[in-house]
């Protein structure tokens, strides 16, 4: 949701272009994923990603793949789209992220929420913070962002699983575009659901959330 979100601040790197490195990156992980999809009765699988120090895993609905995939110093994004859509023109996207000291600041999840995502930033924009989800190790608070009139052409949502550990801050989003927002913010927690969004430990993260201490 690259739009949205560079308009929330959240975008990390520059809308990719033709022959974007980005768009090279994920080719790999596509053509990887387009195979996995050919399995019969296969309707989603469980996606795993290693995000500095944890593990981002979410269950990726069929037929989506990666399209872009880039990572810089404190930075990574990761977005899937459906088979034969592209970054820039797609109707459905889920987007993998992590910001290394996003987190770092001394707030709670909803004031750091309200800061990254509750700032106006286009016409008709919206901010819902849904609330916490409990999930260990860590869990993860829903937000709702968008643009413009549910179901109108030049509309989008998106509603996002933000986590944080008070260094770093992780989300996974799935957003839509046009005629399939009507509805959407209503629907939001379910949507989120399907996709299971869980952040797990490393072996040696010592964290409190990671070694129980925060429990």
């Amino acid at each position: 949701m690259k739009r949205l979100l560079t308009l929330a601040s959240l975008a990390l790197l520059a809308s990719p272009a033709a022959a974007d490195p980005g768009a090279d990156a994920a080719a790999p992980m596509a053509k990887m994923t387009r195979q996995m999809w050919k399995r019969p009765g296969l309707d989603k699988m469980t996606t795993v990603q290693q995000v500095w120090t944890r593990t981002v895993a979410f269950d990726l609905p069929k037929p989506f793949v990666p399209s872009w995939r880039a990572q810089g110093p404190a930075n990574y994004t990761v977005e899937y789209i459906p088979d034969g859509e592209t970054s820039e023109r797609w109707t459905r996207m889920i987007t993998v992220s992590g910001t290394i000291a996003a987190g770092a600041a001394r707030m709670g999840d909803a004031a750091l929420a309200s800061a990254v995502f509750g700032r106006p930033a286009c016409p008709g924009y919206v901010y819902r913070d849904l609330g916490p989800t409990a999930r260990p190790p860590l869990g993860y608070r829903s937000l709702v962002i968008g643009c413009g009139a549910e179901g109108s052409p030049a509309s989008e949502r998106a509603v996002i699983a933000m986590f944080h550990d008070g260094q770093t801050m992780w989300t996974i989003q799935y957003a839509e575009r046009g005629a399939l927002t009507a509805g959407f913010e209503r629907q939001a927690t379910a949507k989120l659901a399907r996709l299971a969004p869980l952040l797990t430990c490393r072996k040696d993260d010592r964290s409190p959330a990671c070694t129980g201490a925060a429990r």
